[in-house]
C-alpha cells in the first residue's frame, strides 16, 4: 500500500479545497432541505411499504408480473415520498433527517433491484425465476458439463455419450451463460436507473451447472 500510494503523481494534498468545500456546501444544503419537508407522509410508514414490497415480490423466488407491480408500487412510493413530513428538525441528535435522507437511496435501490430483476430472464441462484428454469434432469451431475466442453472443443459431441436429456441440457445451459453470465451495471441517468451488462471473467474457474437438491 505504501509503494503504491508513493508512486501516485499527485496526493490528497494536490486537490483543489473546492472540492471538499463544495461537497461539504451539497450536503448542508441537502438537510437543511430535508428539515424543510412538511408533507402529510410519515417517512418511516415509507419505509415500511417499501420493505413489504420487496419482500413480497423481489424477493429470490420472481416473476415478471410481479415485479412489474413492484415496480409500479416503488415509482408511487417515490411520488409520495416528495410529500414527507420530517419529523423532528432539531440539529441535536436528531435521526430523522437523514432517515429521510437514507430512504430517499432505498427508493432508487429498490428501483435498480427491480428493473434489474425484470430484464434478467433466467434461473440461477438469487435470479430465480420459474418461467425460465432450464429443467436440469435430476440424475445431472456438474461434472458432466466439464466433460461436455473438453469434448466439444476436440470435435462433435453425440448423444449417446451422455444420460438420455443431459446433453440437451447443457446445450441450454452453455446458451444461457453466454446471454446471461454478466455484471448488471446500473447507472442513474434522466431519474430512472440505466442498466447495462458487462462479461464476467471465467479464465480461472469454468462454469458449471449448480444443483439445488
Amino acid at each position: 500500500v505504501m509503494n503504491y500510494m508513493d508512486s501516485l503523481e499527485k496526493s490528497v494534498d494536490d486537490i483543489s479545497s473546492t472540492i471538499f468545500d463544495d461537497a461539504r456546501s451539497h450536503w448542508d444544503n441537502r438537510f437543511i432541505e430535508i428539515k424543510k419537508m412538511d408533507g402529510s407522509e410519515n417517512p418511516y410508514k415509507l419505509h415500511h411499504e417499501l420493505g413489504d414490497i420487496m419482500l413480497a415480490k423481489v424477493l429470490i423466488v420472481r416473476d415478471n408480473k410481479s415485479l412489474e407491480k413492484a415496480a409500479h408500487s416503488i415509482n408511487d412510493i417515490e411520488t409520495r415520498f416528495k410529500n414527507v413530513k420530517c419529523l423532528d428538525t432539531t440539529d441535536w441528535a436528531n435521526p430523522s433527517p437523514s432517515f429521510i435522507n437514507q430512504l430517499y437511496c432505498m427508493i432508487q435501490l429498490s428501483k435498480i433491484i427491480t428493473k434489474g430483476a425484470l430484464m434478467r430472464d433466467e434461473f440461477r441462484g438469487s435470479h430465480y425465476k420459474p418461467d425460465f428454469d432450464l429443467n436440469q434432469p435430476k440424475d445431472f451431475d456438474p461434472h458432466e458439463y466439464i466433460d461436455y466442453l473438453e469434448q466439444k472443443q476436440y470435435g462433435e459431441v453425440t448423444e449417446e455419450k451422455f444420460p438420455s436429456g443431459h446433453l440437451d441440457y447443457m446445450k441450454r445451459f452453455q446458451e444461457n451463460n453466454e446471454k446471461w453470465l454478466k455484471t448488471t451495471v446500473a447507472q442513474y441517468k434522466n431519474n430512472q436507473p440505466e442498466i447495462t451488462y458487462e462479461e464476467v471473467n471465467t479464465s480461472l474457474v469454468t462454469p458449471r451447472p449448480r444443483k439445488y437438491d
